[in-house]
């Protein structure tokens, strides 16, 4: 790669090139001004040859632009495409769950990362009717801000108003709706008092409600000095699943995913996928493995997947 600032850049060559890939990109002005950063009217007029502002700054940007395509494309690699959701042991146990609450129940998910509940969840929203996920994190702990954040997911824009006003809202939603449910993903991040909101939205109106978090969303309804402050809602979880780590047999499916069916290879990338990250590792394992194989121009093979899991994890070493 060279630095256009400090190496002479042809203002036409870059011209003539952008007017190529418009065509062949079939973008409009619009599409290639938020590749570039570059407002619309500046770089269409650039194409045009008639920008009368600094045109060796425009040329300097395309060039730059150029270089990032060539460095994205050397990454193509000839590999199956990383699936972006593919039926496991746990999903369908997920899948069922999240239909039994749809029934007007509160079910609860305890996993641990990279065990595929968001892209689940994601997968059982798409597929059916009147299912809205709203993701917690740290700043939706409270009230007020988780009720915000599952509004937008109903379908409200920009909601404000008390906590009692915003929770009215949503349960005037729900009411209108045939077998709704509400998936809150994330919900370890929710509040004591925020877990007793959304239970009170169950007990109002009936809609089904899906905890889905880590381990630890379990381990506040139930363990300690926690229990007794949330025996109303946990006294309402009609199904659970906890799991720390994932299945051989959703490791065995990710693989079948993949096109992977060697034993070796399956063997191997069960072992990084019983490590912190789960599913996860094993995706960015594989993506990587693929690389090292493509660059020795060879089918993947246990090695590559050796190689790839050193470089991601330093301290861990499998067996």
């Amino acid at each position: 790669m060279n630095d256009p600032s400090a190496t002479p850049v042809d203002i036409d060559e870059q011209r003539n090139w952008l007017n190529d890939y418009r065509v062949k990109a079939a973008a409009s002005w619009s599409e290639i001004a938020k590749r570039i950063n570059i407002p619309a009217g500046t770089i269409s007029q650039f194409g045009a040859a008639s920008y009368k502002g600094d045109n060796d700054k425009i040329a300097q940007a395309l060039y730059r632009f150029r270089q990032t395509l060539a460095q994205q494309a050397a990454l193509t690699i000839d590999a199956p495409e990383a699936p972006h959701f593919f039926e496991s042991e746990t999903s369908k146990q997920l899948v069922t769950m999240l239909a039994f609450a749809q029934r007007g129940r509160i079910v609860v998910a305890a996993l641990g990362p990279g065990l595929g509940k968001t892209k689940t969840a994601a997968h059982y929203q798409a597929c059916t009717t009147n299912v809205f996920r709203a993701t917690m994190s740290p700043s939706t702990a409270g009230v007020n801000n988780m009720q915000i954040e599952v509004l937008e997911s109903l379908g409200e824009k920009n909601p404000v108003g008390t906590p009692q006003k915003l929770s009215r809202r949503i349960r005037e939603i729900v009411s209108n709706l045939r077998g709704a449910l509400i998936i809150i993903d994330e919900a370890q991040h929710c509040s004591e008092k925020a877990l007793e909101e959304i239970r009170s939205w169950h007990d109002a109106t009936g809609v089904g409600i899906a905890l889905f978090g880590n381990v630890g969303v379990l381990q506040r309804l139930e363990g300690g000095d926690r229990r007794g402050a949330f025996a109303q809602l946990f006294s309402r979880v009609s199904l659970k699943v906890v799991r720390a780590l994932p299945l051989h047999l959703d490791v065995d499916a990710m693989a079948h995913a993949w096109g992977i069916f060697a034993e070796d290879l399956i063997a191997y990338l069960r072992k990084i996928c019983m490590t912190p990250g789960g599913l996860r590792s094993g995706t960015m394992a594989l993506e990587l493995a693929y690389m090292v194989a493509a660059s020795n121009k060879r089918d993947l093979a246990v090695s590559d997947l050796q190689d790839a899991w050193t470089q991601l994890s330093s301290r861990t070493v499998l067996a």
